[in-house]
């Protein structure tokens, strides 16, 4: 008798624990696509990434959309949000601000221009004969962001990646500071989309990032992400959401 009720008492634990819902782990994120969109298959590129990655854990990801600034915001410092995503690496991030997760992606950031006003330029220095187009709060690279501070490069603050195309389109700037792909995602289903060229020289080339919140618990959380990411083929999953992306402007 003993045994059959220790029995049944580890079955019903055993089924407890199997009908406990996944925990559902909220991320603060922006409009960046093709890397993060409310309207994008799986929240994005980034966000297909992170969601696999949160999926292998055992925890479903819901992501809210805000402007870059707000985005910071919530994911240092909102109790609600484990953290923000997806971010470039920086120094002050790393020691300060929040716990990094190792890379889920990487930006190629470069100059955007119209194909028949073309910005060009070998070395960061020379873009300071042009006005660019930059997102507010955005890190674009150490160089470029210097010349700025310093009032060496000229230009023109925007407040998301939208925006800054737009300007390009209207030929209100000459050239804008973007993401490869997300300047091949916003003008993928236009007619700029071959009017508006990438530049051959990159800016900077930069990882991407989960930055969870600075906490015990994001700490945790991001040990546990890394830890799971190593068994995620993440240059396979992004072969394969870009294609799908493509394959649907067509």
């Amino acid at each position: 008798m003993k045994k059959i009720i220790a029995l049944t008492a580890i079955g019903a634990a055993l089924h407890a624990t199997a009908a406990q819902p996944a925990t559902t782990i909220q991320l603060a994120s922006l409009e960046w696509m093709p890397f993060s969109g409310a309207t994008l298959p799986g929240d994005g590129l980034s966000g297909t990434v992170v969601a696999e990655v949160e999926k292998r854990l055992g925890n479903n990801v819901k992501v809210k959309y805000f402007e870059w600034k707000e985005t910071v915001a919530k994911g240092e410092s909102d109790p609600e949000y484990a953290g923000y995503f997806p971010v470039y690496y920086t120094a002050e991030r790393a020691e300060s601000k929040c716990y990094l997760s190792q890379p889920i992606g990487k930006s190629e950031t470069g100059i955007g221009y119209l194909k028949e006003t073309p910005v060009l330029w070998k070395k960061t220095g020379d873009l300071a004969a042009f006005k660019i187009g930059v997102v507010e709060g955005y890190a674009n690279s150490a160089e470029f962001d210097a010349a700025v501070k310093q009032g060496k490069q000229p230009v023109e603050v925007v407040s998301s990646d939208t925006n800054n195309v737009r300007k390009l389109v209207g030929k209100k700037v000459p050239g804008i500071v973007i993401d490869r792909l997300v300047l091949r995602y916003l003008t993928l289903h236009t007619g700029a989309r071959d009017s508006v060229m990438f530049s051959d020289h990159l800016l900077t080339e930069s990882t991407l990032h989960v930055c969870f919140r600075r906490s015990p618990a994001g700490k945790a959380m991001q040990e546990a992400f890394d830890a799971e990411l190593k068994k995620v083929d993440t240059a396979k999953l992004e072969a394969a959401y870009l294609q799908r992306l493509e394959a649907g402007a067509k």
